[in-house]
């Protein structure tokens, strides 16, 4: 546990923030490598995991066609974008459990009825570390990444995967 230093509020190990006054714990629990793989997943930013180019659709789209681009492309999410602005993100996991097979009844309605809203985001310069975290906290397999305040990217779990056994490859050499 971490014992916030403004409140007293305990929160648990790797909170960024305080959950009772929202203070920054950031400072208070900084984890020490015991590998060179740690060491990456706790320094390297995500820049250096290349994040996807995200295929986005407008809030309107309908359920249907949506779901065609996901199977077309072989992509676990499109983001759901008004003009610039990221309004949700819409997911295999979604498509499963809120639409499932009712896929062909529901195929008219707009994605905004479906998708997930307000969907939480990482900075290009945020740490693997961070999104792991993120990633595990919220139950996500998928976060957009911003760039200057624009979405540039996306990651998946998968992405880390990948990176991490990379690493770990290296280091069996």
């Amino acid at each position: 546990m971490i014992t916030c230093p403004l409140c007293g509020f305990e929160n648990i190990d790797g909170a960024d923030s305080c959950d009772r006054c929202e203070s920054s714990l950031s400072e208070l629990s900084k984890p020490e490598p015991h590998s060179p793989t740690e060491r990456h997943v706790l320094h390297d930013r995500l820049y250096v995991l290349t994040p996807r180019r995200p295929f986005v659709v407008s809030p309107e789209a309908p359920v249907d066609e949506v779901l065609r681009l996901l199977v077309r492309h072989s992509v676990g999410c499109v983001l759901v974008m008004d003009d610039e602005e990221l309004v949700g993100i819409f997911t295999e996991r979604d498509a499963l459990f809120r639409i499932n097979a009712d896929a062909d009844e529901l195929g008219e309605r707009p994605i905004s009825d479906f998708m997930t809203p307000s969907p939480q985001t990482l900075e290009i310069t945020d740490k693997i570390a961070f999104a792991l975290h993120r990633m595990d906290v919220g139950g996500y397999r998928h976060i957009p990444v911003m760039t200057d305040g624009r979405v540039s990217g996306v990651i998946s779990v998968r992405d880390i995967l990948r990176y991490i056994s990379d690493h770990l490859l290296i280091a069996a050499d």
